[in-house]
């Protein structure tokens, strides 16, 4: 959309549509001042311009006529920029409370009000064929607000359509989304869910055949690679591993350019480039690099951070109460950084867990007091609340065990474990609500928290609740599905529990516990290669490692998606998982891209 296009979050000030609350009138007041400015500006600079000396004409005429002889080759025109309007104060409370409001909005109990809203803003897009408004109008309403998870609600219910508007690569990149996310909520096989499937191929093809042909700006590309990545994903396609490193070697190239003054980059496009672009791509990254074992990759993160010898973070402040759940979830963050460099875990009872501790507990007090103020999406709302308080009690149990040589510490969270399968169960588990399976949010965490409950519990109720969780939801969030959770952690069970009448943790000795090491994925035959350790869950410190093979059902495979064939000439697996790391095989060299852990984010899911 235009610059100057004001976008307005409706808060609970606004009894309607057509009439704004205090806060939204100063704010539209201050853009109207905005816009008055920019134009006597222009006005003024158009004056100046006219009102110049014809001796000082005729010497800038002459500058440019030697310029011009002085460049004998030509200079290929600058990318253009895409200027997006990057002026709200995203650390604001007043802000996080609108916009938390908007984005948990896609279920409105007066639906005219959000639909008529969305069509306002999506009526000025020229060009567009039905249908595909239809999409672009399914991702406003739907997908952005779902799939953007805690932190990325900007960039997806704002930036991305401003991009749409200055580039038609990334709108019909968009309107592909909106049809494959809705696609995607058609329970069975039926000629809607095909006529979406394909219409989402069909403007995927038409954004890459644009992206091709027309010039982009390097934050445009980025931006589109972020697109593909997700709809690579939700494909099941291989294609999105490398999209990743492509965007991970675009960042790395544009810095390059800006510290040698090769590229210049507008305000807004740094910000975009370093509030939104950046951090995506780095958090998929890690992601990347924690799959096997969220534990490993923790202790991993706090031993680098431990380690550096910048200043440490400072003890969080932890409030009262917080404004809303986005304030609650960045809080807890802090208190993840904070543990990680300062928990020593060669002390299992030092004062730094106990603080850890004491934070987390003032953290669920604060959250207690918390109210739920939009009414759009009550339920929503309550549900995100309860995953926040099960993100905590994971941190709990990760930061009390951090560096940990023994499997039976674990034990002595039994009952942290049971309160977040409750929480999980009243989340996702009931299926008359028919929750959403789809997710390509960088916070979604379902599946990292299931597989960490049934990779670290042995008790065998409350894992095999979490197994459950995982095969029947079926989730899928990025590249990651709940059934290869499921399938993979109930043959670490079966392999713990053999020859065990367990009917409690205990019943599962330490010399028969395990930790997977390493999975291999084979994506043309479903087979998950999957290497398990034992005590001291370290090859290189004497333990043995077990392989097992398992298979997916064949509803789950991933099929081809381009032209070339998922499976490897050689027999290598596509994907590698490990301890702090992640590979995919790349095809064209028969060779492995490899990824390391140097962060770790934390699972916290909004659903």
């Amino acid at each position: 959309m235009p610059e100057s296009l004001l976008w307005i979050n409706k808060d609970s000030g606004s009894a309607v549509l057509s009439r704004s609350s205090k806060a939204e009138t100063r704010q539209i007041r201050k853009h109207v001042q905005h816009e008055r400015q920019l134009r006597a500006r222009a006005a003024a600079q158009d004056t100046a311009a006219k009102s110049t000396p014809t001796v000082d004409r005729s010497l800038q005429q002459n500058k440019r006529k030697e310029h011009s002889k002085l460049e004998s080759t030509p200079v290929a025109p600058r990318q253009p920029d895409l200027r997006l309007d990057t002026n709200v104060q995203v650390h604001s409370p007043d802000y996080h409370r609108s916009l938390l409001s908007a984005s948990l909005s896609p279920t409105i109990r007066s639906p005219n009000t959000y639909s008529n809203r969305i069509l306002q803003a999506v009526s000025t897009f020229p060009g567009l064929e039905p249908q595909e408004l239809r999409s672009l109008v399914f991702f406003c309403q739907r997908t952005a607000p779902e799939w953007s998870g805690w932190r990325d609600a900007t960039f997806w219910n704002k930036l991305i359509l401003q991009a749409c508007h200055m580039n038609r690569s990334i709108l019909h990149g968009v309107v592909a989304l909106g049809a494959l996310h809705e696609s995607s909520e058609v329970d069975r096989e039926s000629d809607e869910r095909s006529n979406l499937q394909e219409l989402a191929l069909h403007q995927s093809s038409k954004a890459s055949r644009m992206a091709y042909e027309t010039a982009m700006s390097d934050i445009a590309t980025l931006i589109s690679c972020v697109i593909f990545i997700c709809l690579q994903n939700l494909q099941d396609s291989h294609t999105a591993y490398q999209l990743l490193k492509s965007g991970h070697s675009l960042t790395t190239d544009i810095d390059k350019r800006l510290g040698s003054g090769e590229l210049m980059l507008s305000d807004s496009e740094k910000t975009v480039l370093n509030n939104f672009l950046r951090p995506i791509i780095e958090r998929l990254r890690m992601r990347f690099c924690s799959i096997v074992d969220i534990p490993s990759a923790l202790a991993l993160s706090a031993a680098i951070k431990r380690n550096k010898i910048e200043h440490r973070l400072t003890l969080p402040d932890i409030p009262y109460c917080f404004g809303n759940l986005l304030e609650a979830r960045n809080k807890l963050e802090e208190i993840v950084d904070w543990a990680q460099e300062n928990i020593d875990p060669s002390f299992l009872l030092g004062e730094q867990r106990s603080q850890a501790q004491a934070l987390l507990a003032n953290w669920n007090a604060a959250l207690d007091g918390t109210g739920i103020t939009a009414f759009e999406r009550y339920e929503a709302l309550i549900t995100s609340k309860k995953l926040l308080r099960a993100a905590a009690l994971v941190a709990s149990i990760l930061f009390d065990t951090l560096g940990t040589s023994e499997e039976c510490n674990y034990d002595r969270h039994i009952d942290k474990f049971a309160v977040i399968i409750d929480l999980y169960k009243d989340a996702i588990g009931d299926p008359v609500r028919a929750p959403r399976r789809t997710s390509f949010g960088i916070d979604s965490g379902v599946i990292d928290t299931l597989a960490f409950v049934a990779g670290r519990c042995r008790d065998p109720a409350i894992r095999r609740s979490a197994i459950d969780l995982l095969a029947q939801t079926n989730r899928t969030e990025g590249d990651l599905q709940g059934c290869a959770g499921s399938t993979i952690l109930h043959a670490l069970m079966e392999l713990e529990e053999n020859g065990v009448n367990a009917t409690e943790a205990s019943d599962v000795p330490e010399s028969q516990r395990l930790r997977i090491w390493e999975d291999h994925q084979y994506w043309d035959t479903g087979k998950i290669q999957i290497f398990f350790v034992n005590w001291p869950y370290d090859p290189s410190l004497g333990a043995d490692v077990k392989t097992a093979s398992v298979y997916l059902p064949l509803k789950a495979l991933r099929t081809a998606k381009e032209k070339a064939a998922p499976g490897s000439p050689t027999g290598l697996p596509n994907v590698k998982y490990g301890r702090g790391v992640g590979a995919f095989l790349e095809e064209g060299t028969q060779t492995y891209h490899q990824i390391t852990l140097s962060s770790f984010f934390m699972p916290m899911p909004r659903l």
